[in-house]
C-alpha cells in the first residue's frame, strides 16, 4: 500500500489558536479528508538559529547548523505540498517564520562548478504545490508578505497557487468567516489529490 502525500504546514504565527492557526487547520481537515497526512511546524515554538551566510560550498547536506531546522528540510524533502501561514507584520512575515525562511537558503545553494565559475543548484525538483495563508488588518496589504513567501516556495522546490487571505477591521475578534474557512478546507483537498508539478528541465 503506498504512503499517503504529505502536506506540510508551517504556521508563523504566535497564536496557536489565532486566526492563521484557524485557516491552516481547516487546510488540514481537507487534506486529511483527501487521504493526505498532515505535518505541523509552528514556528513560535521551534528553536532556529538565524542563518550566518556560510557562503558557496558549505556543506553537502543541508545548512551546517543543527537546530529543529533538520526537521524541517526532511518533511519539506519528501512533502507533496507545503502551506505557510503568517499574519502581517510590518509589510512581511513574522520573525520567527523568516528565521525558518533564511534558514532554507541551502535547499537551493550556491556552488562552485568545475570550471572554478559560481551557480545556484536547487537540491529538490520544484514539483511541489502551494499556497498561502494569511490574516491582516484591512488598512493594510498582504501582498509583500505574500511575495516572501512565493519567493521562499520557489526557494523549496514548490510552485505557489493561491492566498487564502483574511483582511479584517483590527477590533474583528471572531475569526475568520466560515466561507472562508470553508475555502481553506477546499484548498487542502486540492492539493492533496492533485498531482505533482511536471519536473522542469534545467
Amino acid at each position: 500500500m503506498s504512503e499517503p502525500r504529505r502536506l506540510v504546514l508551517i504556521d508563523g504565527g504566535p497564536h496557536a489558536t489565532g486566526a492563521v492557526a484557524t485557516l491552516l487547520e481547516a487546510v488540514a481537515t481537507g487534506a486529511r479528508e483527501a487521504g493526505g497526512a498532515v505535518q505541523v511546524f509552528r514556528a513560535y515554538d521551534m528553536r532556529i538559529a538565524p542563518c550566518i551566510a556560510c557562503g558557496p560550498d558549505a556543506t553537502p547536506g543541508y545548512c551546517v547548523l543543527h537546530d529543529d531546522m533538520d526537521a524541517v528540510y526532511e518533511a519539506m524533502a519528501g512533502a507533496h505540498a507545503i502551506v505557510v501561514g503568517s499574519p502581517v507584520y510590518f509589510d512581511t512575515v513574522t520573525g520567527p517564520l523568516k528565521l525558518l525562511i533564511d534558514r532554507c537558503n541551502c535547499v537551493t545553494p550556491l556552488v562552485t562548478l568545475g570550471d572554478g565559475t559560481l551557480d545556484l543548484r536547487p537540491k529538490w525538483a520544484r514539483t511541489r504545490r502551494a499556497a498561502f495563508v494569511t490574516a491582516c488588518s484591512d488598512q493594510h496589504p498582504y501582498e509583500f508578505a505574500e511575495r516572501t513567501v512565493r519567493g521562499f516556495l520557489k526557494w523549496v522546490g514548490a510552485k505557489w497557487e493561491e492566498t487564502v487571505a483574511w483582511p479584517h477591521a483590527d477590533e474583528d475578534t471572531a475569526g475568520p468567516p466560515e466561507e472562508l474557512n470553508a475555502r481553506a478546507r477546499a484548498l487542502g483537498r486540492r492539493l492533496i489529490v492533485s498531482d505533482p508539478h511536471p519536473a522542469e528541465v534545467p
